[in-house]
């Protein structure tokens, strides 16, 4: 779960917003389950650094803990894919 701090436009869903927490902040669940759903978080977190909603520093921090774990997601996959092949289906 991601805290965001006062931030009103961004592409989530209403249903992936919980009630604010006692320090003001929204709670986003974010489901970053696939690459493809952390090249998504990549481009908000892009678009809310350009627009100044989240400083440039937290930005970067940030970007780099999702591309890290895009390459954990890439790299299990591949593994599953590997297994399948090899016939050991794990």
């Amino acid at each position: 779960m991601a805290w965001i701090g006062n931030n009103t436009n961004d592409d989530t869903d209403e249903d992936d917003v919980t009630p604010p927490s006692p320090s003001g902040r929204k709670r986003i669940r974010l489901s970053l389950k696939t690459p493809s759903d952390v090249a998504k978080e990549l481009a908000r977190l892009y678009k809310r650094a350009q627009t100044k909603q989240i400083d440039i520093a937290d930005a970067s921090r940030l970007a780099n803990i999702l591309s890290i774990l895009s390459r954990i997601l890439e790299t299990s996959e591949l593994e599953k894919r590997i297994s399948k092949l090899e016939g050991t289906g794990e």
